[in-house]
């Protein structure tokens, strides 16, 4: 029973979907002799997709001409109704959409005029001949009426020839200077294709001037003109800081260039702390924020700025494309109050090698227009970021960006009698100060890889400590080891096991400040002895050299008068000219013994002439007395009359 009903239901089916294939084929078999292979391939209506601007005109037609006695209906989106094209009930519609049947063509088609946003969706056209009928539907987009881009509104903006200047939905394209559309000469003009861009070349490779472009534009018949002015914009990064209650936004944009960037580096100036800024991740209190690499866009946003938020960051961009990469950066402010411009990071003494290449650096804590040194015999030495490596000048600028207060010059040869002594940079920031600022360094330069860092010369004092030593150049690079010769040709080495319970010779050990892993070698003398003073000699093997290198220092006797500046110096003072805290107080303590013994002997020479003239005033008075007594007599009378003795007026006088 169950299987002849299953079998029962089968025959049904088939049967049913013979009938649905018949009702489907059966109005092309009454019009194949109307169709050719196109038609049957694409369908009836054409087009069966168009995307058409609002206030355009739109034109739909079947693919099948039309005899006498047939009828075409459209039928709008949303709607149930079919509407006959040549008229009918609904002529309110058709004068409200000037639907009309095209000219010239015997087909089945409609003109929409003007487009509205609501006429999007599909509409249906469908052929009516007796009992026949033939239908075909057209998916359509109603889009935005494009609009000429801003920067090139009125032909008034000026741009970059970076920057984006093709309509939206662009399909084709002409883009040539005005004088040549005066002249005649758009001939030669190649149409783009679906985007705007500047036809340069090698004669002309800024586009700088007055150009005219005409599109092509998706969604409208009619083309789009309009001018636009260019500028030659070198590529730069622009800076910006947005500070909210609770979080603080801070942005560098990499503008006028092709380039793309590829990544981004944050770093806060007042402790060093360095943040790789991605796109989609982050930590509790920094993440990245902005439109994407693609847009050339890095921010970093801050949640709940603390203390040193609130300070100066740099943002380090790197960009480029497949072959080349470039770094450039800019300083972003983020301080309450806006500090005045200074040079910052630079060191007191730079040292180098007679005759290599080295570098001085001069940063500030700004952006700057510009930068230059002058040297200790009064040269000039003028810098921008144009002057490069490679062009055969014996300097150049080293360094990221001005745009990142680095000013540094590197020269090609750095020689002793040229360059030694006390060098002044300058910087300057138009939009801070018309004033520039300077700062002053001394440059030492050394014959071989080591120096001293102490000078050539350093003053000591009998039976006080000592510092001697010898750094490499450039600073930190390691050394495998460093010894020392004293005057008298004692020779020893120096490690990390050379300490104050261990020294070598009973009172020579290492600065325990100081290790061969960073470059520098530093012997303290416990005593200093007599045979101490003279020339040392400091040697030390860098890694990966072949040989080692050797510096020369006099250890001085401060105490015998011949100070190296020409005056007289003080015996407590370090090798490196400044003080102890030891030296100070034995300084205070001599001063306050200089002044009481100063005090006492002041007094007791006064007491001592006090006691001289009274001694000769008595002797004088006694001897008057002898000489003269009938005048004193007198005189004794009449004080005697007053009351008085002799006794008494000697003790008065």
């Amino acid at each position: 029973m169950a299987f002849s009903c299953h079998l029962w239901c089968h025959r049904a089916f088939l049967v049913c979907l013979c009938w649905l294939a018949a009702q489907l084929f059966r109005p092309l078999v009454g019009a194949e002799n109307l169709l050719t292979s196109f038609e049957v391939q694409h369908g009836y209506i054409y087009p069966p997709a168009v995307t058409v601007a609002e206030g355009e005109v739109m034109h739909l037609r079947l693919l099948v001409p039309m005899q006498e006695g047939d009828r075409c209906l459209y039928r709008e989106p949303g709607s149930p109704t079919d509407i006959d094209v040549h008229g009918g009930d609904n002529d309110s519609t058709r004068r409200r959409t000037n639907k009309l049947l095209r000219f010239g063509d015997a087909e089945c088609s409609i003109r929409v005029n003007p487009v509205h946003r609501r006429d999007g969706g599909f509409w249906r056209l469908t052929l009516v001949r007796g009992t026949e009928r033939i239908r075909g539907v057209t998916m359509v987009d109603v889009i935005e009426r494009p609009a000429v881009p801003e920067i090139g509104a009125g032909g008034s903006a000026s741009v970059s020839s970076f920057d984006e200047i093709s309509p939206q939905r662009t399909e084709y394209c002409f883009v040539q200077r005005q004088s040549s559309m005066e002249g005649g000469g758009d001939g030669v003009v190649v149409p783009m294709y679906e985007r705007c861009h500047l036809p340069l070349s090698e004669t002309d490779p800024t586009g700088a001037g007055v150009w005219s472009v005409i599109a092509g534009v998706q969604g409208q018949m009619r083309e789009m003109s309009y001018g636009i002015h260019i500028e030659n914009k070198e590529e730069q990064i622009v800076t910006a800081v947005d500070k909210e209650l609770d979080y603080h936004v801070l942005s560098c944009t990499l503008r006028y260039t092709k380039l793309t960037l590829k990544f981004c580096r944050f770093v806060r100036l007042a402790d060093g702390l360095g943040l790789n800024v991605v796109p989609g991740i982050g930590t509790p209190r920094y993440g990245y924020i902005g439109a994407g690499f693609e847009r050339n866009e890095c921010g970093l946003e801050i949640l709940g700025p603390e203390g040193l938020d609130k300070g100066t960051w740099k943002c380090l961009l790197g960009y480029g494309d497949e072959a080349l990469t470039k770094v450039s950066g800019a300083i972003v402010d983020n301080s309450d109050t806006s500090p005045p411009l200074a040079i910052v990071g630079r060191d007191v003494t730079a040292i180098a090698q007679n005759g290599t290449t080295a570098s001085l650096l001069c940063n500030a804590n700004k952006p700057i227009d510009y930068c230059w040194f002058r040297g200790p015999h009064g040269q000039f030495y003028s810098l921008s970021e144009s002057l490069t490596h490679g062009d055969g000048a014996p300097y150049w600028y080293s360094g990221i960006a001005l745009s990142m207060g680095e000013c540094g010059i590197t020269f090609a040869t750095l020689v002793d009698g040229e360059h030694a002594g006390r060098w002044h940079c300058y910087v300057g920031n138009g939009h801070v100060s018309a004033l520039e600022v300077s700062a002053s360094f001394e440059v030492r330069i050394s014959p071989s890889q080591i120096i001293s860092p102490a000078g050539d010369r350093v003053e000591a004092v009998l039976g006080f400590p000592a510092l001697l030593g010898c750094d490499s150049i450039p600073r930190g690079t390691p050394l495998q080891y460093c010894r020392f010769v004293t005057p008298d040709g004692e020779a020893f080495s120096l490690n990390e096991n050379v300490t104050t319970e261990r020294p070598v010779l009973g009172r020579f050990y290492s600065n325990p400040n100081h290790n061969l892993a960073k470059g520098s070698c530093s012997l303290v003398i416990a005593a200093v002895r007599e045979e101490d003073f003279g020339q040392w000699i400091c040697a030390g093997k860098i890694e990966g050299h072949p040989v080692e290198h050797i510096y020369g220092v006099l250890l001085h006797n401060r105490d015998d008068g011949g100070a190296s500046g020409g005056e007289d110096e003080d015996p407590t003072a370090t090798g490196d000219g400044t003080l102890s805290a030891a030296s100070i107080s034995g300084m205070v303590v001599g001063a306050v013994a200089v002044v009481g013994g100063a005090v006492a002997v002041g007094y007791w020479q006064f007491r001592k002439r006090l006691h001289r003239q009274t001694v000769a005033a008595n002797e004088e008075i006694q001897m008057r007395t002898m000489e003269e007594r009938p005048r004193i007599s007198v005189l004794s009378t009449s004080i005697s009359e007053g009351s008085s003795s002799s006794t008494n007026s000697q003790t008065a006088l």
